[in-house]
């Protein structure tokens, strides 16, 4: 993946989010910010999500900690091999919005 593939992927991604928390109704304000998305819960906490263009990697971080995702095999999948988007629906269920992301 060169650098402009990369920065469309992730903007799809984030469009994604978007889109799918919207469908669902959960209740949480997304800001895109250069190249930092934020999801904001009513009660002030944060899952942010930015990507590191240097290293082609996409990184997620709230209370659970903090996971670095690279494209590999068709999928967005951190060292253990978990998938971006499962880790995001952890991430939202740890701060009380459980949600599915397809």
């Amino acid at each position: 993946m060169n650098v402009a593939e990369f920065h469309e992927n992730i903007d799809q991604i984030w469009n994604s989010i978007e889109e799918q928390l919207e469908q669902q109704d959960i209740d949480v304000d997304c800001e895109r910010q250069g190249a930092v998305f934020n999801i904001t819960f009513n009660d002030g906490n944060q899952i942010v999500i930015n990507k590191q263009e240097a290293m082609l990697e996409l990184w997620l971080a709230s209370r659970l900690g903090g996971l670095h995702f690279a494209y590999r095999d068709g999928d967005w999948l951190n060292h253990d091999n978990l998938r971006f988007w499962d880790c995001l629906a952890q991430a939202m269920a740890f701060y009380g919005e459980p949600v599915s992301f397809a």
